[in-house]
C-alpha cells in the first residue's frame, strides 16, 4: 500500500460518514497528492469540514476541528489514527498550513485557514464580498432616514410590516420614481409579504397620508421569491441578475430574511445596482437557514458587538415590543422565557392554571392520547359542509415536531391522525381522500402555487381538487395533477411552519437527548400560534432543547467589524 493510500482507505472505512464528505475529502488528498501525517489531516478536516457545512455552518474553527477529530479516533480505533495527536490544535495549525490545498485567501485554493477558522474557498470568499459591499452601503447617505443597508427585526406581532409599509410611504411619496423590489425566499412568504403590505397600508393610515399615484404605486407592488428576483437558471445553477447585469431597483427589501443563507445573501448584494439600498426583514432568534450561514443572526449580533455611534449599529432597527402576545402570562411570556435559557420559567407557566393559552402535558403511550389536543379540531374538519368551512378548521390548528421519522415525528403524527380518521367513519385509502391537508414543497408559477402553500382535498361527485385560500380570502381549485411535489400536513415540520401562523398549535417534543432539538427551534415552534400552545414533552426534555443553543461558526461577523 502506498503513502497516499492510507487516508484514502481511512476515509472508506470510517463508519457513520456520509458518502459525500468521504468522496470531497478523497478528492482533494488525490488531487494534492497528500501523504502521510498530513495527508491524514487534509482528510480529516476535508470531511469534517464538509459535515459542518452540510449542518449549517460556513466554517471550522480549530478548537471545533480538533475536538470533532479525537472524537472520531475515540469512537474508531484505527491504526492509521492512534499514533495522530488530533486534539492539538497546534498540529492541526502546523499540518494544514504547510500543505498547498490550504491558503490564507490571498490567492484560490480549495481550503482557506485564517484567524484560527478553516473554510471552503467559496464560502470564505462569499463572507469577504458580503461583509465589503455592506461596510460599502452603510457609507451611502440617508434618505427619509434609511442608511444604504438596514435591518429590522423583531419577534410576532411587534410590527415589523407596518415599519416597512410607513418607510415605504415615506420613500416614495419623496420619490415618486422609486423603483422597489419585495422579496422573500418562499414562495408562500412573497405572497404573505405583499398582501401584509397592503393590508398595513390600507388599515395604518398611510394610504391618507399618501397621494393617489403613491398609493397606487405601492398597491402594486408584488412580492417574489429571491430565486425568481435574481432569474435563477437551473441549467446552469446560476442567477442571470448578477453585477454585469444588475437588478434595476433602488431599494431592495426581503422578508423572513432570518431563513437567507450566506451565498443567497452575496448573489443579491452582488446584484444591486450602484446606489441601490437593502433592507433585511425577520426575527433573528428564529431557526436559521437550512443551507450555510446565519447571516441576519451574524449581522445582528455583529450591530450588538460594535460602538453605539457605529453605522453597523445604527442600521439595525430592534421590535421588542408584541402588540400580539400582551398578556405578560401568555405565550409572550414563554418566549421570552425560552430566549432567556429559563427552563424553569417555562415549565413553570406552561403549569400556570390561570390561563390556558399555554399548557405543557407529558408524553403519551399511545397516538390517540397524543392527539388528544387536537381532536376537537379534527371533528371540526369532518363535520365541514363546504370548502371554507374545512379550510377554516384546516388553518386554526397544527401538529408541529423537530423530527420527519418516528411515532413523535411528522410522519408519525400524520399517520396517527389518518388511524384515527379511518376509525372515526373517513376513508383514507385514496392518497387524493377528501379532507387531505396537502403543503407544496416546490414552486410552480402556472399554478401559482409556492414552496409552503397549504391546500386541501375537496372530493365531490363530479370532481376532485385541491382547494388553497388567498390572504385576500379568495379560493382557488387546482387538479391534484397539476400540482408540484406536495406531502400530508396535518403535522408538519418546525422548519416548514416557517412564516405561517395557526390558531392553535401542538408542538410534540423528541426524546430528551435528540440532537436536533435547540433553543432557536423551540421558540419557532411556540411563536407559531396567534391563540394557544401546547407542549407535549417532559421536563427534562424542554429544558435540554432551552439549554442547546444552534451556534453556526461563520467569519463574517468579525470581518464586518475590522
Amino acid at each position: 500500500m502506498t503513502a497516499l493510500a492510507d487516508p484514502l482507505v481511512l476515509l472508506r472505512e470510517l463508519p457513520d460518514v456520509d458518502p459525500l464528505d468521504a468522496q470531497l475529502a478523497m478528492m482533494l488528498v488525490r488531487r494534492g497528492r497528500e501523504t502521510a501525517d498530513r495527508g491524514m489531516a487534509v482528510a480529516l478536516a476535508t470531511m469534517l469540514l464538509s459535515r459542518a457545512r452540510r449542518e449549517g455552518h460556513s466554517a471550522l474553527s480549530m478548537r471545533q476541528l480538533a475536538r470533532q477529530a479525537g472524537d472520531v479516533r475515540d469512537g474508531f480505533a484505527h491504526a492509521l489514527l492512534d499514533s495522530l495527536p488530533l486534539r492539538d490544535e497546534a498540529w492541526w495549525l502546523q499540518q494544514l498550513t504547510a500543505s498547498p490545498l490550504v491558503g490564507n485567501g490571498q490567492l484560490v485554493t480549495p481550503v482557506v485557514l485564517r484567524d484560527g477558522l478553516l473554510q471552503f474557498h467559496r464560502y470564505f470568499a462569499a463572507e469577504e464580498r458580503i461583509a465589503v459591499r455592506i461596510r460599502d452601503l452603510l457609507m451611502m447617505p440617508l434618505v427619509d432616514g434609511v442608511p444604504g443597508f438596514s435591518i429590522i427585526t423583531g419577534g410576532p406581532g411587534t410590527g415589523k410590516t407596518t415599519r416597512v409599509a410607513s418607510t415605504l410611504v415615506a420613500m416614495v411619496s419623496a420619490n415618486h420614481a422609486l423603483r422597489v423590489a419585495l422579496a422573500a425566499p418562499t414562495g408562500k412568504a412573497a405572497a404573505r409579504l405583499t398582501e401584509s403590505i397592503r393590508l398595513r397600508i390600507e388599515t395604518t393610515g398611510a394610504a391618507a397620508v399618501a397621494g393617489s399615484d403613491v398609493l397606487r404605486a405601492l398597491m402594486d407592488l408584488e412580492a417574489r421569491t429571491l430565486h425568481r428576483l435574481l432569474s435563477y437558471n437551473g441549467e446552469t445553477d446560476t442567477f442571470r441578475r448578477n453585477s454585469a447585469n444588475p437588478l434595476p431597483f433602488d431599494l431592495v427589501i426581503i422578508d423572513e430574511a432570518s431563513m437567507v443563507d450566506v451565498l443567497m445573501l452575496d448573489a443579491v448584494l452582488a446584484a444591486l445596482r450602484p446606489g441601490a439600498r437593502l433592507m433585511l426583514v425577520g426575527d433573528h432568534h428564529q431557526l436559521s437557514s437550512v443551507d450555510a450561514g446565519d447571516v441576519l443572526g451574524v449581522l445582528c449580533r455583529a450591530a450588538e458587538s460594535a460602538p453605539s455611534a457605529s453605522r453597523l449599529s445604527a442600521a439595525v432597527t430592534r421590535l421588542t415590543q408584541s402588540h400580539r402576545f400582551t398578556d405578560g402570562r401568555s405565550i409572550g411570556a414563554l418566549a421570552a422565557a425560552i430566549l432567556d435559557g429559563n427552563g424553569a420559567e417555562a415549565w413553570r407557566i406552561g403549569h400556570d392554571g390561570s390561563q390556558l393559552s399555554v399548557q405543557i402535558v407529558p408524553p403519551a403511550a399511545t397516538g390517540d392520547l397524543l392527539l388528544a389536543p387536537v381532536i376537537p379540531h379534527l371533528m371540526r374538519c369532518q363535520a365541514a359542509v363546504s370548502v371554507e368551512e374545512l379550510l377554516d378548521a384546516l388553518e386554526a390548528f397544527r401538529l408541529l415536531a423537530p423530527e420527519r421519522e418516528g411515532r413523535r415525528g411528522v410522519r408519525g403524527l400524520n399517520q396517527a391522525v389518518e388511524r384515527w380518521l379511518s376509525r372515526h367513519g373517513q376513508s383514507v385509502t385514496d392518497v387524493w381522500y377528501h379532507g387531505r391537508p396537502v403543503l407544496v414543497t416546490a414552486n410552480d408559477y402556472s399554478t401559482r402555487v409556492f414552496n409552503g402553500d397549504i391546500g386541501v382535498v375537496w372530493r365531490s361527485e363530479v370532481r376532485v381538487a385541491v382547494h388553497f385560500r388567498g390572504l385576500d380570502g379568495s379560493i382557488r381549485a387546482i387538479a391534484p395533477g397539476r400540482l408540484p411535489a406536495v406531502e400530508t400536513a396535518w403535522a408538519m415540520t418546525v422548519h416548514k411552519s416557517q412564516g405561517s401562523e395557526f390558531d392553535d398549535v401542538v408542538v410534540v417534543l423528541p426524546t430528551d437527548e435528540a440532537r436536533v432539538m435547540s433553543r432557536e427551534l423551540l421558540y419557532t415552534a411556540v411563536t407559531r400560534p396567534r391563540r394557544r400552545v401546547t407542549i407535549v414533552g417532559t421536563e427534562s426534555a424542554l429544558r435540554s432543547a432551552i439549554i442547546q443553543r444552534t451556534e453556526r461558526t461563520s467569519g463574517l461577523g468579525a470581518r464586518l467589524l475590522l
